[in-house]
């Protein structure tokens, strides 16, 4: 029986500040880790991630579990009802009391492929349409912002979706989902990937953060196997995909593999031809739409 399905994806984002850190002075800072040789890169947290997927779903009709939990200053009790809302079924939850259920659906954060530049949008707010006087000035702000590549990763474990056992709920016995609810869930978390947006000054910098690269493998391990194998370079104006890493993770764990599936868009790698070629001996390759698809009718033999 397959145990995870394992997701590794590229976004791409053109003028943004997805995910933004703290605000120094006036200037809205992007979240940003250091590389050993002190240079920096843009990222996107795997919580911001978490909540894109959770409005992603809740358009799709499932109910979150958010207005049922109860706060309490900086408290929050969650319904604990993960049968009813897929969030706590795929997010989990840490209940005040103990009861607390680890995510099954794990999401890595969304990092940047190539260094921050350092550019900024420039902001005003003036005074003068607030009805005072044009000398009166204005409010000027700042917001680093990027063009770039991110990676990201989402292992799902499939023995833990719709499964509930009693140390995670405050029920006596073992709770799971009828396996057709449980496949709809899987399927509606693929789709949601298929449909991803959000993020941050989405007002004025609205980003398209649907992948246009996946490659997709059903696995008879519990393993993040493209968290580390997707990168790129910048050549020409274009993206140029590096093969060599995913062609090596593709076969260190070939024999845990038990079906791949790589969905490319067409017109952003410059090297769309040779990617194709390289791969179609590991799994088809088809748009990402299609791609999903396919994993989507996967799922139908899910669990059987």
């Amino acid at each position: 029986m397959c145990k995870a399905i394992a997701i590794g994806y590229l976004i791409k984002v053109s003028a943004a500040n997805v995910n933004a850190s703290y605000t120094e002075g006036n200037v809205i800072v992007t979240k940003k880790v250091t590389l050993p040789d002190g240079s920096t890169i843009p990222y996107i947290s795997g919580q911001a991630i978490r909540r894109m997927l959770r409005d992603r779903l809740a358009e799709l009709g499932h109910a979150l579990s958010e207005p049922f939990a109860e706060v309490s200053g900086q408290q929050v009790t969650p319904p604990i009802r993960p049968w009813e809302y897929v969030d706590e079924d795929f997010f989990g939850y840490l209940d005040p009391k103990g009861y607390r259920r680890t995510s099954p659906v794990r999401v890595s954060a969304a990092v940047g492929l190539f260094p921050f530049q350092g550019d900024r949008d420039l902001g005003t707010r003036s005074f003068e349409r607030f009805g005072q006087a044009m000398s009166a000035g204005g409010n000027i702000f700042e917001t680093e912002l990027y063009a770039n590549l991110f990676k990201g990763t989402i292992l799902v474990e499939l023995d833990r979706i719709g499964v509930f056992p009693t140390l995670e709920i405050k029920e006596k016995e073992q709770k799971e989902l009828p396996i057709p609810d449980r496949r709809k869930r899987l399927q509606d978390l693929l789709e949601a990937l298929n449909i991803l947006w959000g993020g941050g000054r989405t007002a004025r910098m609205l980003t398209d953060l649907s992948p246009k690269f996946i490659a997709y493998s059903r696995l008879n391990v519990k393993h993040p196997v493209f968290l580390e194998a997707l990168s790129a370079q910048y050549e020409n104006n274009k993206y140029v995909l590096e093969l060599e890493p995913l062609l090596n993770a593709l076969y260190k764990f070939e024999t845990y593999r038990k079906s791949t599936i790589f969905g490319l868009e067409p017109g952003v790698f410059d090297n769309e031809l040779e990617i194709r070629d390289c791969l179609k001996n590991y799994g088809g390759v088809v748009s990402v739409h299609e791609a999903l698809q396919k994993a989507k009718k996967e799922v139908e033999d899910l669990w059987k």
